[in-house]
């Protein structure tokens, strides 16, 4: 079967298809952020989407390599027998197109639980989740910033996951994790110096927008309850490295 030259249109191929035989699949990253929000095509937002990525469950990752071989991928055989529990690679060579795909969760500099809440979107995973598959990130880069950016702008950040950025999630999270609560703080507050300083060309009212409600997400971070692990590791603060070092590569 041939790939579609639209990787959006190939996207909903996928999905569809998935669904058809019982496989869970959702996107995330950049291309799932573009799903939600029409700021990706703002001129001072937009940039290229050359793959896509997706998060299965384990049940549907022992089916992918039959699933997506059928489809018109071939897989990367020796990534997957090492990784393939954890990650898959999968290549479109005719477009020379790559599918990455996450078994279960998210681990770059820190690992986001995903399977729990896979079928709360119907095509990507929850906008909480793509907020800090983003935000988790230590070493922020250009597309990061554009991606995140787009996201706010488009959505509210209040408690819940009707096409809002859940921050009762994100919170709950952090207040377990002092890593992953550090690094979101930092990238918070990068995008607002970022925003502020004018390295992102927006209006002053989507500058406002970025900070009232990265300011509001902090605040959520700031009150919820941290548990007894997270206190005792702020003790230690950052003179110990709180993240995984990810290679551009990966990303």
């Amino acid at each position: 079967m041939s790939t579609l030259a639209h990787l959006e249109d190939e996207l909903d191929r996928l999905i569809s298809e998935a669904q058809k035989q019982g496989l869970l699949l959702r996107v995330l990253g950049g291309l799932a952020i573009k799903l939600h929000s029409p700021h990706a095509n703002h001129r001072a937002l937009e940039r290229a989407y050359p793959d896509i990525d997706f998060v299965t469950d384990k049940a549907s990752a022992r089916k992918l390599s039959g699933f997506l071989t059928a489809m018109g991928y071939t897989p990367n055989k020796t990534f997957n027998t090492l990784s393939g529990d954890r990650r898959q690679l999968y290549y479109d060579e005719e477009r020379n197109r790559q599918i990455d795909i996450f078994i279960g969760g998210f681990t770059m500099c820190h690992t986001l639980p995903l399977a729990d809440r896979l079928e709360v979107e119907p095509l990507t995973i929850p906008l909480a989740e793509l907020f800090l598959s983003k935000a988790q990130i230590v070493h922020l880069n250009r597309k990061d910033v554009l991606d995140l950016c787009a996201l706010i702008l488009d959505h509210e950040v209040c408690p819940g996951d009707e096409e809002s950025i859940n921050s009762d999630l994100i919170a709950g999270l952090c207040a377990r994790d002092w890593g992953l609560y550090t690094t979101v703080s930092l990238t918070i507050q990068k995008l607002q110096d970022l925003v502020v300083a004018g390295e992102v060309e927006l209006g002053d009212a989507e500058k406002q927008t970025i900070q009232n409600r990265m300011a509001t997400l902090q605040a959520a971070m700031d009150a919820a309850p941290k548990s007894f692990a997270w206190k005792t590791r702020s003790k230690v603060g950052t003179r110990l490295r709180w993240y995984e070092e990810v290679e551009e590569l990966q990303r």
